[in-house]
């Protein structure tokens, strides 16, 4: 059994599925296997798929067929692994650098998940760095999420408590995060490498105010668990973000000597009128 296997969704994306092959194949560490699973793609991704086949670098699988979505092709691509942990790293992402793999894998991990940090970018630039706290909290995944192209999964996690939910077309992932990190207290490790970037292009991103996306992330958050600890949750954010603006309007010495004159000013209008 390789330690791991780096499975790569792809339909219809040639220029980014090159990107991803490529930083794959430059990795200096080889102990891994390469999945990818094509929706049957028509833009020449199959036929560069098949040339990967004679290339001994690593070792590749490979299907390209027509699927229901990307969670189900990610499922595909949990069923053909062999890898101790799993590495979902789409078209259009890649790993930073040649030596990503040889840092994480020349330690040796039991944690369930390895998370690493993740350069997020827009238009071949870097717009944030997510960088992981060290550890990974119920805060944490409710208000930010793991780096899922950075995180390293123990393929055991989906064989005890189940693969993706396909019948969810953006936050399947997020879904299983809840289940596992949360509900079945899988353990994690947070890496102090940074291990891919990742297109801002992707299909959660471009559609994260949709209807479905919505309905989708209210189904998780109705879970009764969850709704045990959100609400005050939620009333925690909200008293943080009161009391930052009111030290922030502290410090801002024009700002406050203004919002105080105007509360003076409006006192003495309501005795004087009696408003």
């Amino acid at each position: 059994m390789e330690n791991l296997s780096i499975i790569t969704v792809n339909l219809n994306n040639l220029a980014g599925l090159k990107k991803t092959i490529e930083s794959v194949y430059a990795q200096t560490w080889k102990k891994f296997e390469y999945i990818i699973v094509d929706g049957g793609s028509t833009d020449g991704s199959k036929e560069l798929i098949e040339q990967l086949s004679s290339r001994d670098e690593c070792s590749v699988r490979y299907i390209s067929e027509p699927d229901n979505g990307v969670y189900q092709a990610m499922n595909k691509g949990i069923k053909m692994a062999s890898g101790e942990y799993l590495l979902f790293l789409n078209s259009g992402d890649y790993l930073v650098n040649e030596n990503v793999l040889e840092t994480v894998f020349s330690k040796k991990h039991v944690a369930d998940f390895l998370i690493g940090i993740e350069y997020i970018s827009k238009d071949d630039k870097i717009v944030w760095t997510m960088v992981p706290p060290k550890k990974i909290t119920f805060g944490y995944l409710y208000n930010v999420g793991l780096p899922h192209q950075s995180t390293f999964i123990k393929r055991d996690t989906f064989l005890k408590f189940g693969f993706y939910r396909e019948d969810f077309v953006y936050n399947s992932d997020v879904e299983y995060w809840y289940r596992t990190i949360i509900f079945n207290v899988c353990t994690t490790e947070t890496l102090n490498d940074i291990i891919s970037n990742y297109n801002l292009d992707g299909i959660s991103t471009n559609n994260a105010k949709t209807a479905v996306y919505q309905k989708e992330k209210q189904m998780i958050y109705d879970n009764p668990l969850l709704q045990l600890f959100i609400p005050d949750y939620d009333e925690f954010n909200r008293e943080k973000v009161d009391v930052f603006l009111i030290n922030w309007i502290r410090k801002n010495k024009i700002l406050y000597k203004g919002l105080f004159f105007l509360y003076k000013f409006s006192n003495k209008l309501h005795k004087k009128w009696n408003f």
